[in-house]
């Protein structure tokens, strides 16, 4: 049986813009307003589309089949537990990533956190038998890449858009900009720390199986052997032995935080845009696929890496253009 991860890929929604505007017009608009799609967004296993409503920008995301199989399954199995169907059946415990993000929008957008990101707008219809109370979603039968697999009913939610441009399309920026960027991720690494004090339900989900987490390294041994380079494969058997008998073996790895964070706070999910005229700052941050609870300090380390691989670039290029 091919894992999750495999599964994510087969099943990722393969939607044509048609289908995209009908599914606007379906849910998502009222009375004249007037819905446009204006292009699809890269997306590593789900699929997302630049919309349009009534001249606003919006991000419509469609979940791969996996995510959505989990959301669909866990609802409806609430909903038959609901006292007044009366099958008398348990409630599940469990819930699904994608309750997790409704959770981090939400949380997120408490003012007192001064952490923008984009929230999730309501479907504008009736109730229906697919209706589970939840009122950021809606569920359409639609195609997905594999030719192998029929149409798959996913989730899909619309979300307000993050004004501005990824850190990572900039051909220049700042120092003040990373300085900026690393005061974002505090606020936003408080904020999620008030989500795993305020929220069980959101810590329990964020406890899942993830491949990237750095505490599941040691998964990463069996695929070392198809490194071409040998000097290559060399240094990264030694990094993992090293985490091994260092992080592992040695108790290292008791010492670090644990906590829920974005997990991929990289120039490619950090929005910058220079609103006042006085340089370019951070207008937010999008990307939550790969929130899990995990060692706090190694993503915070990674995105300082590869602001500071990038600072560096645009330094050189700097110093080129004015030679």
């Amino acid at each position: 049986m091919a894992s999750d991860e495999d599964r994510r890929k087969l099943l990722k929604p393969k939607v044509a813009a048609e289908e995209v505007l009908s599914i606007l017009n379906d849910f998502y608009v009222a009375g004249d307003e007037h819905a446009e799609v204006l292009r699809e967004l890269d997306s590593y296993d789900d699929a997302n589309y630049l919309v349009k409503i009534d001249g606003e920008r919006a991000l419509l995301k469609i979940h791969n089949g996996v995510e959505s199989e989990k959301y669909i399954r866990l609802h409806a199995a609430r909903k038959r537990a609901e006292p007044n169907n009366g099958e008398g059946v348990s409630a599940p415990t469990e819930s699904s990533i994608i309750d997790l993000h409704t959770a981090l929008y939400n949380h997120l957008a408490k003012p007192e956190y001064n952490v923008n990101t984009c929230k999730t707008i309501p479907v504008k219809r009736p109730p229906s038998k697919e209706d589970y109370g939840d009122h950021s979603v809606c569920i359409r039968k639609l195609p997905v890449v594999s030719s192998e697999h029929p149409p798959q009913n996913l989730v899909i939610r619309l979300h307000t858009w993050v004004d501005g441009i990824p850190l990572s399309s900039t051909k220049f920026f700042p120092l003040e900009t990373l300085v900026d960027a690393g005061a974002y991720l505090g606020r936003m690494c408080h904020a999620l720390d008030d989500l795993v004090a305020s929220d069980a339900s959101a810590l329990e989900i964020s406890k899942r199986y993830f491949a990237w987490d750095g505490r599941h390294l040691m998964d990463a041994m069996p695929y070392v052997e198809h490194i071409d380079d040998p000097e290559r494969r060399k240094l990264v058997s030694s990094v993992i032995d090293t985490f091994r008998k260092v992080i592992l073996e040695g108790g290292e790895g008791n010492k670090f935080r644990l906590g829920i964070n974005h997990g991929d706070f990289s120039d490619a999910n950090i929005i910058v845009s220079d609103l006042d005229n006085t340089g370019l700052r951070v207008s937010g941050a999008i990307d939550f696929g790969d929130t899990v609870y995990r060692l706090v300090i190694p993503p915070m380390c990674g995105c300082r890496c590869q602001l500071l691989v990038k600072l560096e670039t645009l330094d050189r290029r700097r110093a080129r253009s004015t030679d």
